[in-house]
């Protein structure tokens, strides 16, 4: 327990120290070049890497969600990795690159609109609203009263821990869209779960442990999951 005189917890890994990092291999990198311990030009075409341990640092500095310039900077080193060593051109690279771009442009734009999701309800603080591209999402829900939630995952995965959560209606939904990627839904052991999703090349499973009902007790929780799971999977479980 921290006490009023326990100095404040700080993350050691600050952008600063990936940079200081960075610098180094800089430095590695560039003397065994000089001297002739790499082939020539190697360091050239592996300078990438720098990136990827700034973005790497980011992502250690800040956990937020504001932490997306860390996935940034980890794809950017990435891809001029492949384009360094590999045989296409930067352009042959790109195209496809911009055209899944839009494609999840397109996808997110869609999802949004069609839902159908009331705006009283979408703007409720207690109703959960998550996407996660090309990284990942992890929440924990503690409200008193849990009103649902929409998780989307593309290319990326969520985490979503509803063991916490009370619900004050005897029904609760959470609508779901995975597109190569995978999502997990923890609930208390008291809820009953029914999956009225669609998985096309992709799979929805109910792997929570059913407690028997008590006669006479309070009303279990009945979750709700539906969407659609393309080439992924979502599980739901205790």
């Amino acid at each position: 327990m921290q006490t009023p005189f326990d100095p404040p917890a700080r993350n050691p890994y600050t952008t600063r120290l990936w940079v200081g990092i960075a610098v180094i291999v800089f430095g590695i990198l560039l003397a065994l070049d000089n001297l002739d311990f790499i082939p020539n030009g190697f360091f050239f075409r592996l300078w990438p890497v720098i990136l990827i341990i700034l973005g790497v640092g980011k992502l250690s500095a800040n956990r937020s969600e504001k932490g997306l310039s860390g996935y940034v900077f980890i794809l950017a080193g990435a891809f001029l990795l492949v384009v360094n060593f590999g045989r296409a051109s930067v352009v042959d690279a790109v195209g496809p690159f911009f055209i899944v771009a839009l494609g999840v442009f397109l996808v997110t734009k869609a999802l949004h609109k069609n839902r159908g999701v009331p705006p009283e309800l979408a703007a409720h603080d207690n109703f959960i609203s998550t996407t996660a591209i090309f990284g990942g999402s992890k929440r924990r829900v503690s409200q008193q009263d849990f009103k649902g939630g929409e998780l989307t995952a593309i290319f990326g995965g969520f985490d979503l821990d509803l063991r916490q959560a009370t619900v004050e209606r005897d029904q609760v939904r959470v609508d779901v869209f995975v597109l190569f990627g995978g999502g997990e839904i923890k609930i208390p052991q008291n809820w009953a779960v029914t999956m009225k999703g669609s998985a096309i090349m992709g799979a929805f499973e109910d792997k929570t442990f059913h407690v028997p009902a008590i006669e006479g007790g309070a009303p279990r929780i009945h979750l709700v999951v539906t969407g659609m799971v393309m080439f992924g999977g979502l599980t739901v479980m205790n």
